[in-house]
């Protein structure tokens, strides 16, 4: 991993506002950063340490989560870190190396739970590499109604991380307010919030997530494309043929609008039940008839399916 990779990690994970690896981007509009989790699967060396008291530029040692025992660490605070910490100067912050001899670099500053998780997360990074996402979705699945913001965050974006077939596969909590998150929550995160609406197979969601699909089409929001996605995981069949029908057949909307709503669609395409892939199908290749400016992305999301 290269310095340039920790230090881009660094100025999103100090404020806890990573986001994921990138899923379509229907629906994110942007290619997501790594997350915390992603730094702690590629280094070989991580500590917990405060502020030195007789020192306040520099870090004190509390613990060594991961790699071979250190004495002292070389990286003065940043004054970034020292802000953060100056209501609470005893909580401690995360540290990493780059591979075993790089440079050492602050990555977040840790409530308990989140020292717990981490912990947890250095401890099995062999299991984790190796049993895939499937392992690290159902640990981080458990974490989604964790009492610590920090936890529950870095849960939500490990799931924004994962293929959206993979994240159909996990087993879900109900996931508690999440109405309010939807409404109120920030932009960064909101994709994946709207993907596991859909997924809770909740149908009080379905008439809120078509409000919300006609608003972000209205107002061009780069992740429209997981509207329609949850309303199709709802839905269904129905729910695909009304975006066909509703969005994409009228030819009013702008071209790049249209190709995200027809990525959601093989998004689902890919993922669903036969019955709904196969309606899906069927309302592309009808689609496509009536408007052959779409026959070139069709092609490359739905490959030699559709014709």
């Amino acid at each position: 991993m290269t310095n340039k990779f920790l230090g881009l990690v660094f100025a999103g994970v100090l404020s806890l506002s990573l986001t994921q690896t990138a899923l379509a981007c229907a629906f994110h509009g942007y290619t997501p950063n790594p997350t915390l989790v992603d730094v702690l699967l590629t280094t070989e060396q991580v500590a917990v340490a405060r502020l030195d008291p007789a020192q306040p530029s520099r870090y004190k040692l509390v613990e060594v989560l991961m790699g071979p025992d250190v004495s002292d660490i070389p990286l003065p605070v940043a004054k970034s870190v020292r802000k953060l910490l100056a209501a609470r100067p005893s909580r401690s912050v995360l540290l990493a190396r780059d591979g075993a001899y790089g440079p050492w670099l602050a990555l977040t500053i840790l409530d308990s739970r989140l020292h717990d998780v981490v912990k947890q997360v250095t401890q099995r990074q062999s299991a984790l590499i190796n049993g895939g996402d499937e392992k690290r979705l159902a640990f981080f699945a458990k974490l989604l109604n964790d009492p610590s913001p920090a936890v529950g965050r870095l849960a939500l974006q490990e799931l924004d991380r994962a293929p959206y077939s993979a994240l159909r596969g996990v087993k879900l909590p109900n996931i508690q307010n999440l109405k309010r998150q939807l409404e109120t929550g920030d932009e960064e995160l909101m994709p994946v919030r709207i993907l596991l609406a859909g997924l809770s197979r909740n149908q009080g969601y379905s008439h809120f997530l078509s409000d919300e699909l006609d608003m972000a089409i209205e107002g061009n929001i780069p992740y429209m494309g997981a509207y329609a996605t949850a309303l199709i995981e709802l839905g269904g069949a129905k729910a695909a043929q009304e975006i066909i029908d509703h969005h994409l057949k009228p030819q009013v909307l702008p071209f790049e609008t249209r190709v995200k709503l027809l990525q959601a669609l093989s998004v689902q395409h890919k993922a669903s039940p036969r019955s709904t892939r196969r309606a899906i199908a069927r309302g592309v290749a009808e689609l496509l008839r009536s408007s052959p400016d779409l026959k070139e992305p069709a092609a490359q999301y739905f490959g030699f399916r559709i014709r």
